[in-house]
């Protein structure tokens, strides 16, 4: 097991494909992150930022490549190869964009597209996060 703190980061950055803009962290224990994630305002013309959040709870997936992970996790980010949920390129386009060993690409993309965070509405589970090609 990671630690806390880890935990935290590995979340938070995980978090960020979804463009968020503010995180609160509510508990962390050694299984467990609880938080809460907000977006800034997209414009609409009744924007209230108490509204545009999303309460979250992080069942701490340990896979030893998450690093890697997060990694394409950020290369999608700063290319803009995410819609929502979806990345934007498939999967063969990005490994020749990434440029990594094909193992390594392969176990990391693996690691990435089983990440789940489940939403949290009032404080029962119903949806998660994930992304998907």
């Amino acid at each position: 097991m990671r630690s806390k703190t880890r935990a935290i980061s590995y979340l938070f950055r995980f978090m960020l494909i979804f463009e968020i803009n503010r995180f609160w962290i509510f508990s962390v224990s050694e299984t467990t992150v609880k938080a809460r994630i907000g977006w800034a305002d997209d414009g609409a013309p009744d924007y209230d930022e108490n509204e545009e959040v999303q309460d979250i709870e992080w069942d701490v997936q340990d896979f030893n490549n998450f690093e890697d992970a997060l990694e394409i996790s950020e290369f999608l980010i700063d290319h803009k190869l995410m819609k929502n949920d979806k990345v934007t390129i498939d999967r063969e386009a990005l490994f020749n964009r990434i440029g990594w060993e094909k193992d390594r690409y392969d176990a990391a993309i693996n690691t990435l597209l089983s990440v789940k965070v489940d939403m949290l509405d009032k404080d029962k589970k119903t949806d998660y996060f994930f992304i998907h090609f």
